[in-house]
């Protein structure tokens, strides 16, 4: 196939960067795409385009912008489908554009910007179709009156920076204009009066047109749709009434004129989004201005603004990211300034600064600019940023959910609520697992009648026996891979050949004819009288095949004849020994040729040909290489050359090269030799004066009387590189280039795995093939880049490298900023050290690695979670349930349905099962969920099945489950995935669930016999419940504790339940709320206190020192002195000492820990704010102890220098002997579980600690360590 072939398949070519200076230059292939669609042509030096450019009659956009070009040529007449042209900054001259160019009907957009225009273009008023028209930037003096008669359809007009004094009439009659930009243009006597009937203008752009007061058009307010406004640079002393009528502004431009005040009627704008008024004479704000609440941008540079000019009222703008007031009078900021989350830049330079808020320290910024204020001292910052708490730090701003996420909510909303109507318990789900559930005893019940008869087996009845063969089982393999499911119906012979361990089908033409380095499966089918078929399977083999392909045709001869389920045997035939029967299917003509036709399937090692590559390296911050000729006139002595001959590498020096470059030529060799050669190749450097015979040998020969010279100009600059990507769709190909950053620097991060890529560096094109790309495009992108090479003027000695991903050679990689550096090399290590450790650097290292990881230790503290995103992270967690779960609890060896009035209430001595059904998030961000249908399919769907075990309960019930009733869930809702939930160690997406009435109660539950005996139930002792929660807000539970007032706290909710002994009032239930509590904890409470008691109990909510001396404190014993404050809170964290991994280890546990996360077999480390205490397991190692001693000073030694006002100190404690400083850190404090009796032992350090708790007062249980 010639590579011509490919070219009218090409739909889109981007030649942009290239020299093509003249038509020699211009490559002539382009004439041969004739479906060619688009062609960008921009900075490419061109003046003169050929004129086969005319003959692309498919052509539609064509794009030659930043170029030398006089005139429009004549060529573009011909291009009958051109939709847009764009000549941007050229020479062009409007004499120099011929008319016939606007009889194109369908040419709509057209680019003139920044050429030498000095009227409108002749007859462009027949350009009918035009929707945007671009003639800014030219010197064009007056618009004729005739212009936009036609032009009715303009939606984008750009007249910018020209010699305008006035519009004309006409203009009206652009009613489906939206973007008008007229800026720099002397419009004296332009009253603007056309646009009443723009009544689509969104856009409208006036800056330094002369407007006044007077001029400035009162009908702008009958613009409905009007977002963008801009008046800078016209010397307005006041902002125009007018502009204050206009409802829809989002973005106003007021810069660089002579506003001095902002009226009252600031708050007109209610979607203004920008607002830039900078080089004004303004002296305050107004405070109705802080009433537009959608300010995202507020430009304020350069005027004359204080302190006091700024309103209090600033910290309504919440959605402010951008405050610029540069060049001004502030000695500081307000406060409110600070509250706003969504700040991103603050630009406070020359003014008159002496500090800012400290809560400056709280807005997460990128950028804060304080420069050119000499007065100006920094705030320290304060003490809850030093300590990392989240706490105080401004709460983030909510984020607003798209209109996606809404319509799949409304969508999962409307499909639960058939089902919500139909079942007024639980929902359907319950109901359809319980129903399931029997219908499968049902037919296991069905399957065991037929198989015995009332349990009974029939001893009469005779069963015959199966042949021994019969009683194989054949494999349920799937063969359609390997042959034709037709195969085996027609009768006659069917041939395959073994080629990649695969059998591939002969043609029919080809049965009879083998070759002796090969092997075939022959089949031969005969059909009967009566329609019965037979078989005949055969496998032949070559004298000279390959083991192979002998294996493998035995192999598929017998999945051939599992295939049709013939019971023939395969049958050998070995060439030069065939059997009469298999000479017979050919006649006995048999036909075998010398050779093979078909490759072997395994690798065959062949030598690695290396091309002879000569290259030119420069520079010294960035080496470049660039392939040069392989002669010795290439030579220059200001440069540093290599030659790559494969088994030896040259490096040669001029005499006037830079010595850095010398050096990293040598390790980039080195480099390559280690990583392409696997170090085989010869490292040869010489310097000039110095080349061998053998040297001149490899570049050709030296000529006579050579010297070497520098012949390279002076001002080289390395040719840049273009990176195209290839596209291949149905029937076209097309090749853009990849956008780069600025600066034109390649990127490894711009090359994707699924893509191809072509590197053009003028004298070698790279192919770099993804490892994920398809073989179509793989052929299309080779022969692009035959191509490409002689579509563009190049050296003779231009090359084309194909390089895979992860197999790059370092000549491509050179090309790239920051890819893979030159190899390190140790030029101090001896042959002995080498001899000792090896010469592999990085095993060292890994060797003499430290074996230690504190880096838990110095990160600051996780912040929590906002209110306010905890809630939205709850509402996100509950929009993808499809209903309510269904809800089982373990009783009485099975699971039965939860009553739904106990729906998030737990007991610590039983076991939960939960089975939820979410809807899958749509990978398609863009499909509106609105339009799909409302049945939910089951692949779009998941189930997950929750196992929530109590921290006192025992394993049987998740043996019963693993071992009955997970097979039984099978049956009924298929394949489901299982979470096993530990008390106290629930993840979010559980807990969110329970929208934060999660209880947890101490005991069992009293199953539904007891119930029935005894419904109101009398208690015999106070209970005590403790709400309390950690990170977040989800991970809210209420738990039962010892009933004693010394475990109140001010901060914190409690709910207490005072028995009566006799009456219809079971009990007093107290909701009592500290005087520290957040109002929504507060209501929380009594919320929670209502679902958990009925009408039985007697509920009063009191506050921290109301509480009645009778009932309440007499309930919990007696009055003892409690915290008034939870200080802990905000500054507990809990580390993980250990070495499971091998090596020593710190890791941070969870914010939300629990009891349960103190292990036996290691060291805790759990820091208060006052104290650092070290936890000892009872079987934690020697090792282990001491090191986790050490980490905590070090960690102590980190928080003098982190929070000097706060100083810690060490404490010692082991297991069940916690101080109550260290257990109040702990929600819900019990006992600890009881470990297997081989844990029980404690080790000598242990033991004498308790020796020491026994001496010592019963009042210490810790031993301090001051460090």
């Amino acid at each position: 196939m010639s590579p011509s072939i490919l070219l009218p398949y090409i739909y889109g070519l981007d030649l942009s960067k290239n020299e093509f200076g003249n038509d020699q230059q211009f490559p002539i292939s382009l004439q041969e795409m004739c479906n060619l669609r688009w062609l960008e042509l921009n900075r490419t030096n061109v003046n003169r385009l050929p004129e086969f450019i005319g003959t692309l009659k498919s052509l539609e956009k064509l794009s030659l912008s930043h170029n030398n070009l006089r005139d429009v040529p004549f060529c573009l007449n011909n291009l009958t489908s051109l939709r847009s042209l764009s000549l941007r900054d050229n020479h062009v001259s409007h004499t120099q554009i011929s008319a016939r160019l606007f009889n194109n009907p369908d040419l709509s957009i057209l680019d003139l910007s920044h050429n030498n225009l000095q009227a409108f273009p002749k007859d462009i008023e027949n350009a009918k179709g035009l929707i945007v028209l671009n003639l800014s930037s030219n010197q064009i003096e007056q618009i004729p009156s005739h212009v936009f008669v036609s032009l009715f359809e303009l939606v984008h007009l750009n007249l910018s920076d020209n010699k305008i004094d006035t519009l004309p009439a006409q203009m009206r009659r652009l009613t489906s204009l939206q973007v008008l930009i007229l800026n720099n243009n002397p419009l004296i006597h332009a009253q603007l009066r056309q646009l009443s009937s723009m009544n689509s203008l969104e856009t409208l752009h006036l800056s330094n047109t002369k407007r006044t007061l007077n001029n400035v058009p009162a009908i702008l307010e009958q613009l409905p749709n009007l977002s963008d406004l801009d008046l800078s640079a016209n010397d307005l002393p006041a902002v125009p009434d007018v502009v204050y009528k206009l409802k829809a502004l989002k973005r106003l431009n007021l810069n660089d004129n002579q506003i001095s005040e902002l009226t009252g009627q600031s708050d007109s704008w209610p979607q203004l989004e920008i607002l830039q008024i900078c080089r004004n004479k303004l002296r305050s704000l107004p405070q109705q201005l802080m009433r537009c609440t959608k300010l995202r941008r507020l430009y304020l540079n350069s005027n004359q603004i204080s302190l006091y000019g700024l309103p209090r009222g600033i910290f309504n703008l919440e959605k402010l990211e951008v405050f610029s007031a540069a060049d001004n009078n502030l000695e500081t900021i307000p406060d409110a300034l600070c509250r706003l989350g969504s700040l991103k830049v603050l630009n406070l330079n020359k003014n008159k600064l002496l500090t800012l808020p400290e809560a400056i320290h709280f807005l997460q910024l990128k950028e804060l600019d304080v420069s050119d204020n000499p007065d100006f001292v920094m705030p320290p910052k304060p003490k809850e940023c030093q300590k990392g708490s989240a706490g105080q730090v401004a709460p983030e701003q909510p984020t607003a959910h798209t209109d996606i996420q809404q319509k799949r909510a409304a969508r999962i909303r409307r499909l639960n609520k058939p089902e919500q109507r139909n079942s007024p318990g639980s929902g359907g789900s319950s109901e359809t697992v319980l129903r399931g559930m029997r219908e499968t005893a049902k037919r296991k019940h069905a399957l065991d009648s037929n198989t015995s008869n009332n349990g009974h087996y029939n001893d009469n009845e005779e069963i015959a026996g199966r042949r021994w063969d019969e009683q194989i089982e054949r494999p349920q393999l799937n063969y359609s891979e390997f042959f034709d499911g037709a195969i085996g119906h027609i009768a006659g012979i069917t041939c395959w050949e073994i080629e990649n361990f695969l059998p591939k089908q002969l043609e029919r033409q080809l049965n009879g004819t083998f070759y002796t380095g090969d092997c075939y499966i022959i089949l031969h089918t005969m059909v009967e009288l009566s329609g019965n078929t037979d078989w005949n399977i055969f496998f032949w083999i070559g004298q000279d095949a390959t083991l192979d392909k002998q294996a493998c045709a035995a192999m598929h001869a017998v999945n051939l004849r599992n295939m049709l389920g013939a019971s023939c045997r395969t049958q050998r035939e070995e060439q030069g020994d065939e059997s009469d029967e298999f000479l017979t299917l050919f006649n006995h003509h048999l036909r075998v040729i010398d050779g093979a036709r078909t490759e072997t399937g395994f690798w065959v090692v062949r030598d690695v040909e290396h091309p002879t590559r000569f290259y030119r390296a420069s520079g010294t911050q960035k080496l470049h290489v660039e392939l040069v000729p392989i002669e010795a006139t290439s030579l220059d002595s200001r440069y540093v050359f290599f030659l790559d001959i494969g088994p030896r590498l040259y490096i040669w020096n001029g005499k006037k090269c830079n010595s850095m470059t010398k050096a990293k030529t040598r390790l980039f060799v080195e480099k390559l030799n280690k990583s392409e050669r696997k170090g085989l190749s010869e490292l040869i450097q010489i310097n000039q004066g110095e080349e061998t015979d053998k040297f001149w040998k490899e570049l050709g020969g030296k000529p006579q009387d050579f010297q070497v010279t520098s012949h390279v100009a002076n001002d080289f600059v390395p040719s840049r590189s273009i990176l195209y990507k290839v596209d291949l769709g149905q029937e076209f190909i097309e090749l853009p280039q990849v956008e780069l950053e600025p600066g034109g620097f390649l990127k490894k991060e711009l090359l994707h795995t699924r893509n191809i890529y072509i590197l053009d560096c003028h004298t070698e094109l790279f192919v770099w093939i993804g490892k994920k790309s398809a073989r179509l495009v793989r052929m299309a992108a080779t022969r692009l880049a035959c191509e490409l090479l002689s579509m563009i003027q190049r050296p003779p000695h231009a090359v084309i490298t194909k390089t895979l991903e992860g197999a790059e050679t370092q000549v491509f990689k050179s090309k790239f900023d920051a890819w893979d550096d030159v190899l390190a090399v140790d030029f101090t290590r001896t042959a002995e050290n080498v001899s000792k450790k090896g010469a592999d650097m990085k095993k060292i290292l890994q060797e003499n690695e430290m074996k230690t990881n504190l880096t838990a230790l110095f990160k600051n503290r996780p912040p929590w979670q906002t209110r306010q995103a905890a809630q939205e992270a709850l509402e996100d967690w509950n929009i993808f349930l499809l209903q309510p779960f269904s809800m089982f609890v373990y009783e009485n060896k099975k699971f039965v349905k939860l009553p739904d009035d106990e729906r998030g209430q737990f007991y610590s001595h039983d076991s939960y099962l939960f089975v939820a059904r979410y809807l899958l998030p749509s990978e398609d961000e863009s499909m509106d969920n609105s339009e799909l249908e409302d049945e939910i399919k089951d692949s779009d769907t998941e189930r997950i099945v929750y196992f929530w075990q109590g921290r006192n309960a025992n394993n049987t019930a998740w043996l019963s489950f693993n071992f009955t009733f997970k097979q039984e869930l099978i049956d009924v809702l298929g394949d489901f995935e299982i979470i096993q939930l530990i008390q106290q160690q629930e993840n979010q997406r559980f807990m969110a669930h329970f929208n934060r009435k999660f209880i947890i109660h101490n005991g069992k539950r009293r199953t539904a016999a007891q119930r029935m005996q005894t419904p109101l139930q009398r208690l015999t002792q106070t209970q005590m419940y403790h709400i309390r929660w950690c990170y977040s807000t989800i991970m809210t539970r209420c738990i039962q504790i010892e009933a004693t007032s010394a475990n109140l706290c001010s901060e914190f909710c409690y709910i207490v339940t005072v028995p009566l002994d006799s009456g219809d009032i079971i009990g007093i239930v107290y909701v009592w709320i500290g005087n520290s509590v957040h109002p929504d904890d507060a209501l929380l409470a009594q919320e929670i206190a209502n679902e958990m008691y009925n009408d039985s109990y007697t509920i009063q909510v009191i506050n921290e020192g109301n509480e009645p001396e009778n009932f309440f404190w007499v309930g919990l014993g007696d009055r003892l002195p409690y915290d008034l404050t939870a200080d802990y809170m905000r500054y507990m964290r809990l580390f993980k000492c250990s070495n499971d991994n091998g090596f020593f280890v710190v890791t941070e546990k969870y914010a939300d820990f629990c009891q349960d996360d103190l292990l036996d077999d290691d060291c805790m480390l759990l820091d208060t704010g006052t104290y650092v205490f070290l936890w000892k397991g009872p079987t934690a190692s020697i090792i282990e102890v001491k090191f986790a001693a050490k980490s905590a000073e070090l960690y102590i030694q980190h928080l003098r220098t982190r929070e000097p006002d706060r100083p810690r100190k060490l404490r010692l404690t082991v297991k069940n002997s916690e101080p109550i400083e260290f257990r109040k850190c702990f929600h819900a404090w019990s006992k600890h579980k009881n470990p297997p009796r081989e844990l029980e032992k404690q080790n000598a350090f242990s033991i004498s600690q308790q020796e020491q708790q026994k001496q010592a007062p019963k009042k210490s249980h810790s031993t301090n360590i001051f460090v």
